[in-house]
């Protein structure tokens, strides 16, 4: 068992795993990212091992491994550090989103499950429901009266027959002329039953079919219900959809992103290892060549002290002059086997063979060795270029993440200004249309206030309205028409009482500039035309009365003047008895009418 920080793995005979379940080494992402980084380790511990077959493993060696596999676990530890960390933020986030959307749906719901929608709804129901049940009951109503006529049928031929007998039995004139006039009564009161009846009839058909009408215009509207409902539930489904495609986008883009960003931190660790362990291998190769130097200095000092010697120098001249005495053949045999012989001594072995061995060994490491040099600079080269390209690849992924998260959360500010401004502007059209409503009601109440303070003729109202006497939407102008009328009587009668009490002639073009709203030409008049009267309720003349008057001042004064004149009128006028007889009571109205 071998420990490290945060980290208990066991060794068995086929290389390291983590300690970890059976079960659960497959689904834990620590147990992957832990045998990468040590199959890794395996590796470097497999060519590290090649070397130490050759070279004798140094305590620096030995701790430059065990910082390595340190650097690796740390690595790794780190790693798994920040993708829990990713893992909880995306996590986090989901929640907020679901939390978010659930409470819009509950939202959405109430709305749904309104009290007023509900209300409605119910009414509609009461109302479909008590239509159908007329319906059947004038379709039995109907088939009675079928039933009626034909029972009436046979009872006129059933009387028909007895008449004949009765013509048969009595020979009698007289009692056939009272039979006959019986007989006509019963034909006339059965005739009437039937006018009745068919009036009623005629008044059940019309009725079924106004009920028809109401039937026909209630399943269009639920028609257009439930094609509204249909669509808005489309909507809905395809804001749903356009939602789920969105996140799912989403979560692929920062998988996608979280799987990049891993493996560029693989491959950092990984070349990082690479270059610790190139270097490491490469000190190696500089101490063992350094080491073959100096033993190859040491071996050329060696020899050139030897040869420098005077023992050297004699058989270095006892061999000139033996050679000199023999053939070349001979010479070069003997360099030869002088040559064997120093490399014999070099190499220190017994024989040929195993210097020669000895040498294609080493030829064969150093060969090795460079080429696996190579390799690694290659593969190195290769990695580098590798981890460019990842970084190109995600600076242009976290660059179009950028450019659509900026995208869809303008699209949602601009979906939100919108209902904003569409829940604002119905607010406000809401708050003008009760403030109309409002308006409109008072008004309504002060026409017919000042309708029945006027006293208007409402025989012709109840004419035209048939009975209904209540100021409504569709009989105001009705209204306002009839007003218009008993005011354009009273100024006409006030412009006669006027000119009667002046004593000047009766002018219609000043009673129809009076009648139109229009103020008349000025009159030089005299002050003493006029006396001021001490009657009771005439107010004395102010500066206020020398002003021009607006149409609402002129009505209130007309009114005032005509009910505090009226009984003098009547006295002085007998040909003013209309007048008298149009406003009875309504001296006790002083106060200021509200005008439409």
């Amino acid at each position: 068992m071998v420990s490290y920080p945060n980290f208990c793995y066991k060794s068995d005979g086929r290389g390291i795993q983590q300690g970890l379940p059976v079960q659960k080494r497959g689904k834990d992402p620590r147990y992957k990212t832990t045998m990468l980084g040590f199959l890794t380790l395996f590796l470097s511990s497999v060519s590290s091992s090649f070397l130490n077959r050759y070279c004798v493993p140094t305590a620096e060696t030995e701790l430059a491994k065990l910082q390595r596999q340190f650097r690796l676990l740390e690595g790794n530890r780190h790693a798994y550090t920040l993708e829990s960390r990713e893992t909880i933020r995306r996590q986090m986030a989901e929640v907020k989103r679901l939390k978010k959307e659930n409470e819009d749906l509950l939202r959405r719901q109430a709305v749904a499950e309104g009290h007023a929608n509900l209300k409605q709804e119910k009414l509609r129901g009461d109302t479909l429901r008590s239509l159908l049940g007329q319906r059947d009951e004038v379709k039995q109503q109907v088939t009675q009266e079928k039933k009626r006529l034909a029972q009436l049928d046979k009872e006129i031929e059933a009387w028909q027959k007895h008449l004949a007998s009765q013509k048969q039995a009595t020979g009698s004139e007289f009692l056939i002329q009272e039979q006959k006039a019986r007989l006509l009564r019963r034909i006339q009161t059965v005739e009437n039953q039937l006018d009745k009846a068919s009036s009623q009839f005629d008044s059940q058909l019309v009725v079924n079919s106004q009920l028809r009408e109401d039937l026909e215009i209630l399943r269009v509207g639920h028609d257009r219900f439930e094609q509204i409902y249909k669509n808005l539930e489309k909507e809905l489904l395809d804001t749903r959809k356009a939602v789920g495609a969105i996140i799912s986008t989403s979560s692929a883009a920062y998988d996608a992103r979280d799987e990049a960003h891993a493996r560029l931190s693989q491959l950092r660790d990984k070349a990082e290892k690479d270059l610790h362990q190139h270097e490491s291998e490469m000190k190696e190769l500089d101490r063992i060549l350094d080491n073959d130097r100096r033993m190859s200095e040491f071996i050329a000092i060696k020899l050139q002290e030897r040869m420098l010697t005077e023992e050297a120098l004699k058989a270095k001249k006892k061999q000139e002059e033996e050679r000199k005495k023999k053939d070349p053949e001979e010479e070069l045999i003997e360099s030869y086997s002088c040559t064997l012989d120093k490399i014999l001594e070099i190499t220190d072995t017994a024989n040929l063979e195993f210097a020669l061995n000895k040498y294609v060994k080493d030829e064969e490491w150093n060969f090795a060795q460079f080429n696996y040099v190579n390799e690694q600079n290659n593969q190195k080269e290769l990695l580098w270029d590798q981890i460019n390209q990842l970084r190109s690849e995600i600076e242009e992924v976290r660059k179009q993440d950028n450019e659509k998260e900026m995208e869809q959360l303008s699209r949602l500010q601009q979906t939100e200004a919108q209902v904003e401004a569409a829940i604002q502007e119905t607010n406000r059209a809401e708050l003008k249309l009760k403030g109309l409503r409002k308006i409109w009601e008072q008004l309504k109440s002060a026409i017919e206030s000042l309708f029945w303070k006027l006293q208007c003729d409402h025989s012709m109202l109840e004419n035209i309205l048939g009975g209904t006497t209540t100021a409504r939407d569709e009989n105001v102008a009705i209204y306002l028409g009839l007003i218009e009328q008993k005011t354009n009587d009273l100024l006409a009668m006030y412009s006669y009482s006027v000119a009667e009490e002046q004593d000047q002639p009766y002018d219609t073009v000043e009673t129809a500039q009076l009648l139109l709203g229009q103020t008349p030409a000025a009159r030089p008049l005299s002050v003493n035309l006029r006396p001021p009267t001490a009657g009771p309720g005439h107010d004395p003349i102010t500066e206020d009365d020398q002003r021009p008057l607006t149409h609402e001042e002129l009505k209130e004064k007309v009114l005032k003047d005509v009910l505090s004149k009226t009984a003098a009128l009547s006295i002085k006028k007998n040909t003013q008895t209309e007048v008298a007889s149009a406003l009875p009571g309504t001296n006790t109205s002083k106060k200021q009418l509200p005008v439409s």
